[in-house]
């Protein structure tokens, strides 16, 4: 057994990219994760290739979030870290956004992190342990034209971060987030948007950076940011 000691962590939107990427790294480090998404047929196929168990979870439908987590905690026990990686991207000109586009990335990159750390963390505080790490984004550090909504999105998750890291470190959780750059994955793609990605970072060189903020837990990782070092041409 590694230093993981079989540690339980959920991870949403884990049926790609990072996600998916971080479930085989935290197998491999010991850990027990938990992969969660949206598409049932991906959910089941991946968990069982992967070997890992797998929940079909929305993150925008806050009843879905009690009962799985619920669930998951009576199939595997306590739930001792959580990464919220679920997310939209959305694009293009504030006023060309439809009401219902605005509603979707907010329910799921805003309020589907909050709400799924209302629902574990109270718990870790009882233990007086636990991990939550955020998917944020480079772009919660900065302003630019184009992405105001899913901007908006991200910086309303990096106060909330940023007041959860000192609310719950005396209590003996580590609330902490991670600010990806430019990411090889399906997220531009599924949201019809063209990236140069030759120049991203790769799913897994983004998730052996979330590892290395789980497995230290003497640390409390603030604000960690990153990107390819060929993105900066």
């Amino acid at each position: 057994m590694t230093v993981a000691d079989n540690k339980t962590v959920v991870v949403t939107g884990a049926t790609s990219g990072i996600g998916l990427a971080l479930i085989s790294q935290l197998r491999d480090a010991g850990y027990v994760p938990i992969l969660t998404g949206r598409n049932a047929d991906k959910v089941t196929a991946l968990a069982a290739s992967h070997k890992v168990p797998g929940y079909c979870l929305d993150v925008a439908d806050a009843q879905a979030i009690a009962s799985v987590t619920a669930q998951i905690e009576a199939d595997h026990g306590p739930i001792w870290g959580l990464v919220n990686n679920a997310g939209i991207w959305l694009e293009g000109e504030f006023t060309d956004y439809s009401a219902k586009e605005i509603k979707s990335v907010m329910d799921t990159n805003t309020l589907g992190t909050i709400m799924m750390t209302h629902a574990v963390l109270p718990a870790m505080q009882s233990r007086g342990s636990g991990t939550i790490i955020n998917l944020v984004s480079t772009g919660a550090l900065y302003t630019r034209k184009m992405i105001s909504i899913y901007a908006a999105s991200k910086w309303a998750i990096r106060g909330f971060t940023g007041c959860l890291e000192a609310e719950c470190a005396p209590k003996g959780v580590r609330v902490m987030g991670f600010y990806p750059g430019k990411v090889n994955s399906a997220m531009y793609e599924t949201a019809g948007i063209e990236r140069n990605l030759d120049v991203a970072m790769t799913p897994e060189q983004a998730a052996a950076m979330i590892v290395t903020m789980l497995s230290d837990e003497t640390m409390v990782w603030g604000q960690v940011s990153g990107r390819s070092i060929e993105d900066y041409g």
